[in-house]
């Protein structure tokens, strides 16, 4: 299989996953699954026509067009937001979605998106018309405009009226309105026993019945009604219902040590209301966990600098010049320092093609900020490094006889995502369990792509391996600030031993390339 065939089949994969996404958002013959499913189309009318089952040459300009727009625009969306670049992607939606139906899908999308970090300002400002009532409650509630709240229509039917009828319990314990809670809770609890018993359902009865018991005092059922995970629910929205039953508990020293929790890991539009309830109860406020991840930003943009000037490195002395400088090279004859042990970090620095670096920026960028979030940025870089070189140390092991030559920040960017698994794997809290199966379905996908020709399976095997085993060492050690001080600044060092080496030899061995 070639590299155009390979690339095609990624985006038909990834074109039926993204439909299957897009329907949930939008009506199924709208434009916004309709040109996603009309790109996956063309991508696999360009396969059918590489392998000469079809004279359609002309088409795989169309796919891979088509695919770019309408199947990598919509899945990047909400990175874009978590990174506050809602207006960006707001314009890309503007310039390449055309009916009020397709807008209006990536808008909602734009608006969960906000809401899942708290951000109740971008998520209204994306909200339209009376459908999307149940998103703008939860925006509400952010806010605590309870009676604005009340006067929204909410679901009745379907799987939604779990969540319709579970905000206007909030609404009405927020409004001080116990008797009009509890048989709004009376409702749910039928609506449950009607069925269907999903876990959406779920989540929404045990939250109304742990609020309830949190505005009555009662800690200890609140405490253990939130003990059971809850997919879906952000950790600090659980501190927050258990701060309000340990204050109405009259046990102020309880309430102020789970709201100094909530505050260090709510959202930065979230922190203002724990920031006045510490206050209130004379607190300073908590180190919060930090968001944006610079030093994931810095190490992406890195990357894309050094394609770039390999980019300029191969037009000027040929194709894979720029490969023969930093990759890690295996039984490749003829090249001087090709076992050099410099190549094991510099490899991450060249890719393929756009589209190689395009996703493992992409990913490093989105997963890299949540690792930054949890940890240290010299823990970022730790994981980076330790999966960049085990990537390339199983690679000799496993191919030992073979001619390989091995680009790309895959290993490093697994090795963020193994280090990430290493903390959420031993984190008792729900939404850490619910992150520990997002992460190992993503990478039982990575596998099977791993598997297809001119991918390397243990460049991505070496990259997981040594993000667990960073990630594991990382939590041995005491929690010192100074120690991944100390790790980004060794990362930092060894990172720029590879790159400077790879320079060096470019300039001693330039004539020969």
């Amino acid at each position: 299989m070639s590299q155009e065939q390979l690339l095609l089949a990624i985006l038909i994969a990834v074109g039926l996953l993204a439909n299957r996404y897009l329907v949930r958002l939008a009506p199924a013959f709208s434009e916004l699954p309709l040109k996603t499913l009309l790109a996956t189309t063309l991508s696999a009318l360009a396969l059918a026509s590489s392998f000469g089952l079809l004279p359609l040459s002309f088409v795989t300009p169309l796919a891979l067009l088509a695919a770019l727009l309408f199947t990598v625009v919509p899945l990047s969306l909400p990175t874009l937001v978590r990174a506050r670049l809602d207006r960006l992607a707001a314009a890309l939606i503007t310039l390449f979605y055309w009916t009020p139906a397709g807008r209006h899908g990536l808008y909602r999308l734009l608006a969960q998106t906000a809401l899942q970090r708290g951000d109740h300002a971008v998520a209204l400002r994306y909200l339209g018309g009376a459908e999307d009532d149940l998103l703008r409650a939860q925006a509400y509630a952010l806010q605590e405009r309870w009676e604005e709240m009340l006067a929204l229509t909410l679901p009745s039917e379907g799987d939604n009226a779990y969540l319709g009828r579970a905000a206007r319990v909030q609404a009405y314990l927020g409004l001080g309105r116990w008797d009009e809670a509890e048989l709004e809770l009376g409702n749910l609890a039928a609506l449950w026993q009607r069925g269907p018993q999903g876990p959406l359902g779920y989540r929404a009865l045990t939250l109304s019945k742990a609020r309830l018991q949190a505005a009555r005092g009662n800690f200890e059922a609140t405490r253990q009604l939130l003990a059971t995970p809850l997919s879906g629910v952000a950790g600090y929205q659980l501190f927050d219902i258990l701060g309000l039953a340990a204050e109405r508990a009259q046990q102020p020293s309880l309430a102020a040590q789970i709201y100094a929790q909530a505050y260090a890991n709510a959202p930065s539009g979230q922190q203002g209301r724990f920031a006045a309830k510490l206050k209130r109860y004379g607190q300073p406020l908590p180190a919060a966990v930090r968001r944006f991840g610079s030093a994931s930003l810095t190490l992406t943009l890195a990357i894309i600098g050094s394609y770039l000037l390999q980019l300029l490195i191969d037009q000027r002395f040929g194709t894979n010049a720029g490969s023969l400088t930093a990759g890690f090279l295996l039984n490749i004859p003829g090249i001087p320092e090709a076992d050099a042990l410099w190549r094991m970090l510099s490899y991450a620095f060249v890719h393929g093609n756009p589209l190689h670096i395009a996703m493992n920026s992409w990913v490093l960028f989105d997963i890299g900020r949540v690792y930054e979030s949890r940890r240290h940025w010299g823990s970022l870089l730790g994981a980076f490094v330790f999966g960049t070189a085990m990537g390339a140390y199983l690679t000799i092991i496993a191919q030992r006889g073979d001619q390989v030559i091995l680009v790309g920040a895959s290993a490093g960017v697994l090795g963020i995502v193994g280090a990430l698994l290493a903390d959420a794997w031993r984190s008792p809290h729900p939404q850490d369990r619910q992150l520990t199966r997002g992460l190992l379905q993503w990478i039982a996908i990575i596998g099977l792509f791993s598997l297809l020709p001119g991918i390397s399976f243990w460049g991505h095997a070496g990259g997981l391996v040594g993000g667990l085993l960073w990630g594991f060492i990382r939590q041995g050690l005491p929690a010192n600030r100074s120690i991944d001080l100390l790790v980004g600044g060794l990362s930092i060092g060894v990172l720029a031993f590879g790159l400077t080496s790879a320079a060096q030899w470019f300039f001693r061995y330039s004539a020969q390339l």
